[in-house]
């Protein structure tokens, strides 16, 4: 019987709208990560309702008003996200955004719908913490990413329509819910859930910058036993830079079919996202200060137009077999295909003229360009007399003619396996699992004087690139209770495993054809401890390791290298992947509607992936060097309150202080890197302030988001310059009355009103360090949103 009900849940949710987004080939990548809800029995999900959970009247005020929740059994460092701050959010927030709101997280955007986000938790990148999903990791396998890696500019996996919850997991943590590139942390994104009863609800608003959106959620209750939740998004803007907007579609798709008596569980979750528009580009702070803050580059100069789609499916089972033994196991899928056709107008390219650095312009000189049938400058004749053309070189003029549009692609499609075990004994929660994915990459960019152009490989490609890698991984934990369950002890190890092969034609990037293929292999140990010596108060300390395979970059920056002959060689791989050791202790405490913890940890990132060349054979490779220390101090805070007169109020804050430096001494691309010198892009202090407010059916609340001055990158080599970025101090404020209409079908309508950037702080946190035609350095920067007003009505049916 069970095996039959198995069976029908393919039908069932084909009939409700899953399998209508499942685009044909489209399969997942694995890993062993996992998050603590979705591996609980099935019991206490949806099969057979779980008992309701009793809660004082401060905790039922504490979890509709409090932005973030600290648990206090953890061996590690944790923040919890809840659905009613996700429910709550401003239509101009994506999901990381959200996580800026928890300690050591600074996020950068700047563009509507998380266009060209970029991330840094506890200073590192966002390719060196993993994201997930449902336990599904959604980090690019080939560039580790999530948003904005391998320039997919718009690539957006997830949206606030997605989630119902977020555990944000700071440090190496342990091997049931970290996943691959580990380094910094987790982020665990947790699936909204169908609700019991069919209900649906429909949103829709707009406001400043042309702004528009609509969204329509529907609970169908049971259906032949299934449950599911069908919700879609909409929203397109203008944004706040001149000629950067976008539109974004996001259609989602959960579903459960409980069996054997509410015991076990079937569950789907489907996600498709597509966005296209132009990309905001950087712009000189001189161009800024004068033309004004709204400035953006003329379409007619330079654009870039993105096109891109995501899709996520996971099907998975789930079971309490006995009171010992349970299971979780997920097949899923990931597709992402992303395309960007990019334009330099040859008229506007740096010169005596138009001083500063043009985005999209391609170069000067490529000593390949020769070597494939399309001749650019035959094609494409360059209008400026003063260009003289020597071979596939320009002399008085740093351009090349007929290569003003480039079309780039990257699509990867991922196909796994995770099954989970747990075994909960008297004094020990065991749990052991294992990976297994494989993906594929495609990665090609072509040049041509018009668009739209040929898209040919061994005609006019720059590159034309294909790959696989193979990732793997089997762990074990245990949960150890000690003392009476005051004492809890957690170690784990887990054996991560990747092949990886990368194979690149000849373009003008390439003069040979190549292929390099390479495995690695690495075993994470972890442990953690929780100790609550009294009711009200925790302390852990936490240790662990974990690794960073190579990027892409790694494999195809070898081929075609330079032998001292001068011929093109393949230059073999060898190195091992970037690592960091995590220690970590803390306190937290917890009473009377406060919670409070308090942590410091420093982490010592080691093998960083740096280019050298050989004297004696001349062949450059990438090799491992250098070491770098990051530490800090976080401080998390709350308090919630009930009055009867003035209505209910959470207050929110906290504070990190995060140090990232180099640790020890070597050339990185010709440039001399010393201990002490730090990281770009990382603020030293971050900080967040909020309040929340409810009495009656209104709700409102407003939040500081603090952080100091960076460092900006140098552009040739990627260190940081002597630039900084001033500090800022950004509050946001949101206000929601629900009115009850006393009708039979339309139960109440929400009337919201968010306001961002209040006070209108004009700024910028993410730029480089140019130099003028005259040789004179400036700053280019993307401006972040200044201050805008959204309106909103949802009708809940």
């Amino acid at each position: 019987m069970h095996q039959y009900k198995r069976s029908v849940l393919f039908f069932a949710l084909a009939s409700t709208g899953l399998m209508s987004l499942l685009p044909l080939g489209a399969l997942a990548q694995t890993t062993a990560a996992s998050s603590s809800a979705t591996d609980q029995p099935a019991s206490t999900k949806s099969g057979t309702p779980k008992p309701v959970e009793k809660l004082s009247k401060i905790e039922v005020i504490a979890r509709e008003l409090t932005i973030t929740r600290i648990p206090m059994r953890s061996a590690y460092s944790v923040s919890i996200i809840g659905p009613s701050a996700i429910r709550f959010a401003s239509p101009m927030l994506d999901v990381q955004n959200l996580l800026q709101r928890t300690p050591s997280i600074n996020v950068r955007t700047p563009a509507p719908n998380g266009v060209r986000t970029n991330i840094t938790f506890r200073a590192f990148n966002s390719g060196q913490f993993s994201e997930t999903f449902a336990g599904v990791p959604i980090n690019g396998v080939f560039n580790a990413g999530t948003t904005n890696a391998a320039s997919d500019r718009n690539s957006i996996p997830l949206t606030l329509n997605n989630i119902g919850s977020v555990d944000v997991y700071r440090g190496i943590n342990n091997p049931a819910v970290n996943s691959y590139n580990s380094l910094g942390g987790t982020i665990a994104f947790q699936p909204r859930q169908p609700g019991p009863e069919p209900d649906a609800s429909v949103t829709m608003g707009g406001g400043s910058f042309s702004t528009w959106f609509y969204g329509v959620t529907a609970n169908t209750g049971s259906i032949a036993g299934v449950r599911s939740l069908i919700s879609i998004s909409h929203n397109t803007s203008a944004g706040w830079q001149a000629n950067s907007g976008n539109r974004n579609l996001n259609i989602n798709y959960s579903g459960v079919l409980p069996y054997a008596d509410g015991a076990g569980e079937l569950y789907a979750y489907a996600i498709y996202n597509t966005n296209t528009g132009f990309t905001p580009h950087s712009l000189p702070v001189p161009l800024l200060q004068q033309f004004g803050y709204g400035y953006g580059w003329p379409l007619s100069w330079t654009n870039s137009y993105n096109k891109s789609h995501v899709g996520t499916y996971i099907l998975g089972d789930k079971m309490q077999v006995n009171k010992v033994f349970s299971f979780n196991a997920r097949f899923y899928a990931i597709d992402k295909v992303y395309n960007r056709v990019s334009y330099a107008n040859p008229a506007f390219i740096q010169s005596a003229t138009q001083p500063y650095s043009l985005p999209n312009t391609p170069g000067w000189y490529f000593p390949y360009l020769t070597q494939l049938p399309y001749n650019p400058a035959a094609t494409f004749p360059f209008p400026v007399s003063a260009c003289v053309f020597t071979g596939y070189q320009t002399v008085g003029c740093p351009y090349i003619a007929g290569i003003d549009y480039h079309t780039y692609m990257n699509s990867a499609q991922q196909t796994g396996f995770i099954p989970h075990f747990t075994l909960n004994l008297p004094h020990n929660l065991v749990k052991f699992g294992g990976a297994y994915s494989h993906t594929k990459l495609f990665s090609a960019e072509f040049w041509y004087g018009a668009n739209p152009m040929p898209l040919v490989n061994g005609y006019n490609d720059a590159w034309y690139e294909n790959d696989t890698r193979t990732l793997a991984s089997v762990f074990v934990q245990d949960q150890i209770s000690l003392f009476g369950g005051k004492v809890h002890v957690t170690p784990g190890l887990k054996y991560l495993y990747a092949k990886t092969y990368d194979e690149d034609q000849v373009g003008f990037f390439y003069p040979i054809m190549g292929a390099l293929q390479d495995t690695e292999h690495f075993t994470s140990p972890t442990l953690g401890i929780n100790w609550r010596p009294i009711r009200h108060v925790s302390l852990y300390a936490a240790w662990g390791e974990n690794m960073k395979f190579p990027n892409i970059s790694a494999y195809y920056g070898n081929i075609g290298e330079s032998n001292a002959a001068g011929i093109p060689v393949v230059v073999p791989l060898n190195l091992k992947p970037e690592y960091v050791r995590d220690f970590e202790v803390g306190a937290r405490y917890e009473a009377h509607g406060f919670e409070g913890s308090l942590n410091g940890y420093r982490e010592n990132f080691t093998n960083t992936f740096i280019s050298v060349t050989n004297p004696v054979s001349q062949l450059t490779t990438t090799v491992n060097g250098g070491k770098s220390t990051y530490s800090g101090i976080e401080l998390d805070a709350q308090q919630t309150l009930h009055t009867t007169d003035y209505g209910d109020f959470s207050i929110f804050g906290n504070l990190s202080l995060n140090k990232a430096y180099f640790s020890s001494s070597f050339n990185y691309f010709g440039t001399q890197v010393n201990p002490g010198m730090p990281l770009a892009n990382v603020p030293r202090h971050l900080a967040n302030l909020g309040v929340g407010w409810k009495r009656g059916s209104w709700r409102a609340n407003i939040n500081l988001h603090y952080a100091s001055s960076q460092y900006l990158n140098q552009l040739t080599s990627g260190l940081a310059s002597a630039v900084t970025i001033p500090g800022y101090a950004v509050t946001n404020f949101a206000i929601r009355d629900t009115l009850d209409l006393g009708m039979s079908m339309l139960k109440n309508v929400k009337i919201a009103l968010h306001i961002d950037n209040l006070f209108n702080r004009h700024y910028d946190v993410t730029g480089f360090e140019y130099t003028t035609f005259a040789g004179n350095p400036y700053s280019s920067v993307l401006m972040e949103e200044p201050r805008a007003y959204f309106a909103s009505a949802t009708f809940d049916f």
